[in-house]
This record gives C-alpha cells, sequence and structure tokens, in this order.
C-alpha cells in the first residue's frame, strides 16, 4: 500500500479505550489478588497493599517508619545482603508509604521469581527493624526535614492540608522535629505486628503471568495465615472541620511564594465525579489549560501552575497551586478567581472543549500502555473500592459532556468563595 506522506492522516475521535481488567482471585490464605497478563517482556511485579498509612498511626511518623525500614533487616538477612541479592537477581523493592495504605512492590524477572519472591516475602513477614539501622534512618530523614521545611512550596503544602482538614486530623496533621526524637524501636514493631497481616492486605500481580507465578504467590504469600497473633485495630476520624478561609505563613528573604486554593469535594464514585474532572482539566489540569495561559503565559507569574483532584481513601479534595513571585502573590490568586468566574460565567467554545477531551483520551490511553501500568491504574480503583467499569465512565463522561453542562457542574462545586487559600513566603 502506498502511503502518501504529503496528505494529512484522517483525525478519529476515541470512542472507547479496550482496557484489560484484572482477573480477581484468592490465594489459598483468602488474601484478594488480581491478575493483570498482558506484555511481552518477561518481567513480573507484584504490588502487596496494606491498611497501614498515617491514618492508622498513634504516634506520628510510625507508619512511614515501618514502610521504609521493611528492606533493612529480616530475621534471615542483614540489610546488606538483602540488596546483594536483589542486586545479582536484577531485581528492586520499592516501598510507598501514604496517608492511607502501606504498599511494597518487587519487580523482577521472571525466571529469578522464585528467588526473588522468596526475599520479598521474608522482608513483609519477617522484619526486625535494628536499633541501629532505625537511628541512623531517623537522623537522616530528620536532617531531610529540616531542610524541607525551607521550602515554601513544602510550607504551603503543610499549610492547606491542617488548613482543610484541621490539625489534629490524619490528613491534616503537621508532623514537627521533635516527633523524630520520640520514636522508639518497640513502637514500630508493635505498627508492624498489628497490621501487616494477611488479612489486611491485597495483591496486584502483574506482567507475563502464568499458573506458575501464581503457584508461586500462594507459595509463600497465600500458603497460610500469616502474622494474625495480634488483633488489627482501626482508627475512625471524622472530617466535621471548618477552616479557616485564608491563612498567610510569612517567610521573609524570598524570591517567590506559594500559593494554595481548594476545598473538598466529592468522591470517585460521586455521579457527578468523571465531567467535575473534565472541568478541572480544562481549569488547570494540563499545558494548555486556562490558568496556565492566563497565570504563565499572559501574566508571567509563575513557569507553572496546575489544578489537581486528589483522591484519598476517606476524602477527596481539589488544589491550584503555583510557585509564584512573591510580589505577585494576590495578583495571582485573583487573577485565578477571575478564571475560575469566566468558567462560570461564559461557555466554553467547542474548539476548546474538543482539544481538552482529545487530551484527556489520550492520557487515558498512554496511561494503560503496559502491564505496569495497567496495575497502576487499576490500584487506585481497586484501593479506594471503585467498580472495575470506572474507566469506562470516564471515557463515556469525556465524550459526551457539553459546554452547558460544564457552567452548571463549575457553580455547583467551585465558586470563587467556597476555596481556602493558602500563602507562603511573602503576601504583597
Amino acid at each position: 500500500m502506498h502511503l502518501n506522506r504529503k496528505q494529512q492522516p484522517e483525525f478519529k475521535n476515541i470512542e472507547n479505550i479496550n482496557i484489560p481488567v484484572p482477573k480477581k482471585i484468592n490465594l489459598n490464605n483468602g488474601i484478594e489478588t488480581y491478575i493483570i497478563n498482558a506484555g511481552t517482556q518477561e518481567v513480573v511485579k507484584i504490588d502487596v497493599t496494606f491498611n497501614a498509612g498515617s491514618w492508622h498511626q498513634e504516634k506520628p511518623l510510625i507508619a512511614t517508619i515501618v514502610n521504609e525500614m521493611l528492606i533493612e533487616g529480616t530475621k534471615s538477612f542483614t540489610s546488606q545482603q538483602i540488596a546483594e541479592k536483589l542486586d545479582y537477581y536484577g531485581a528492586f523493592i520499592h516501598p510507598n508509604p501514604t496517608k492511607d495504605f502501606a504498599n511494597i512492590t518487587l519487580y523482577t524477572l521472571k525466571k529469578y521469581l522464585p528467588e526473588t519472591i522468596k526475599i520479598f516475602d521474608d522482608i513483609i513477614k519477617n522484619p526486625v527493624f535494628p536499633e541501629n539501622e532505625l537511628r541512623t534512618f531517623l537522623n537522616k530523614r530528620k536532617q531531610q526535614f529540616q531542610i524541607e521545611l525551607e521550602k515554601v512550596t513544602n510550607i504551603a503544602r503543610r499549610e492547606f492540608n491542617e488548613q482543610l482538614f484541621g490539625k489534629n486530623h490524619p490528613y491534616g496533621r503537621k508532623t514537627k522535629l521533635d516527633d523524630y526524637d520520640l520514636v522508639n524501636r518497640e513502637d514500630v514493631v508493635q505498627f508492624h505486628k498489628r497490621l501487616y497481616n494477611s488479612k489486611n492486605c491485597k495483591i496486584i500481580l502483574s506482567g507475563k503471568i502464568d499458573d506458575s507465578d501464581i503457584k508461586l504467590l500462594n507459595q509463600y504469600l497465600g500458603n497460610k495465615t500469616w502474622n494474625l497473633e495480634n488483633e488489627t485495630k482501626f482508627i475512625n476520624f471524622d472530617i466535621s472541620h471548618k477552616p479557616e478561609m485564608e491563612s498567610f505563613v510569612e517567610k521573609k528573604n524570598v524570591t517567590q511564594s506559594a500559593i494554595r486554593l481548594g476545598k473538598i469535594i466529592i468522591r470517585k464514585d460521586h455521579p457527578d465525579y468523571h465531567n467535575l474532572n473534565v472541568v478541572n482539566t480544562i481549569l488547570g489540569g494540563y499545558f494548555g489549560s486556562r490558568l496556565m495561559k492566563s497565570i504563565r503565559e499572559e501574566k508571567g507569574y509563575t513557569y507553572g501552575i496546575s489544578s489537581v483532584m486528589v483522591s484519598l481513601k476517606h476524602a477527596e479534595y481539589l488544589v491550584i497551586l503555583s510557585e509564584v513571585g512573591a510580589n505577585v502573590a494576590k495578583n495571582a490568586i485573583a487573577d485565578i478567581l477571575t478564571e475560575i468566574k469566566k468558567l462560570r460565567e461564559e461557555q466554553i467554545s467547542q474548539q476548546e472543549l474538543r482539544l481538552v477531551k482529545n487530551y484527556m483520551l489520550g492520557e487515558l490511553l498512554r496511561s494503560f500502555d503496559g502491564p505496569f501500568e495497567i496495575s497502576a491504574g487499576f490500584k487506585n480503583i481497586i484501593d479506594l473500592g471503585l467498580e472495575t467499569n470506572y474507566y469506562d465512565k470516564a471515557v463515556e463522561a469525556i465524550n459526551t459532556i457539553t459546554p452547558a453542562e460544564i457552567i452548571i457542574l463549575t457553580n455547583k462545586y467551585l465558586k470563587e468563595d467556597t476555596l481556602i487559600r493558602t500563602i507562603a513566603g511573602k503576601y504583597n
């Protein structure tokens, strides 16, 4: 077939996306497991997720320390031996603690899974949290924390979260420098015993998967119940905090101020959620957004600005964030509010809406390009207990939303006077 390179290819809209749905099984001990068999490379990823994020800790820092110190030694291997063995097999283990969950992931070549899953299993079940390793970890993190506290973006993030959720809520509570000195090994050990067990986790197995990989997973993590000698206690918190509408944290001698505007919004399972996500993308969710054009390109206040919808297990919030010139923070906030007002009052053109729709659908396609990307996309859905047709609903919403609906949604959820404001640095 002759290809005419002088003729532009026909443009086609993306009407649906064929996303492989994970196969759900239970291991022999009952662990809920999702299998994603995709890709051509001989690689495997195992994601193990526990309900053991900072939401569940009774003392600051403990959840993060436990998750990130799993690889610092077990009853069978020292931290150095673990590092050497993983390096030998070309594998690596990645811990990722969040506010809700404790995640630990193994990336390995399929042919070495029998060797690497043995190490992975031992790390999860039998960490010893050596005292000397704990002190080294805490000292290093304390130094990093002191450095991070000097950055206006981190000051604004911490202040915004406290402002939004309250200082006593796990989503809003600020870590303090003294907290590092109050950590003791017994708290770390007890947190692991309480929450890292076979009844408090889910697994995603992805890559070029066959029955032998599932058999290995069952042999180690699924062969019997484990670490159930302690009761799994969960802590509940209520979000009934009424936030201050504006907070300013002064930091002298800075050239930029960090600003955040936002509010608690509807959850991912709400019927309006996917449509609101389109509104958010128009406002500040991609490089060609309204806020980027106004605040960056026209006004020159910043190198970048974005609007993000953040999903947590017990809450969802929208936040507009940027670092702007210290002398234009007030102007930047005023212009952000102006862009929201325009979105509420003026109908978007079909051309701009079509651009946003194509961008969003293209990003969805890109985000599921490969087994590990598919597992990452579904992990959030699984963690939050959403239906597997979540992305089908997203595609439908993107394709069908109208300019009139965008005005209705913006007025319903994003009125300017409902957004709290946080500024760190100077506020001129």
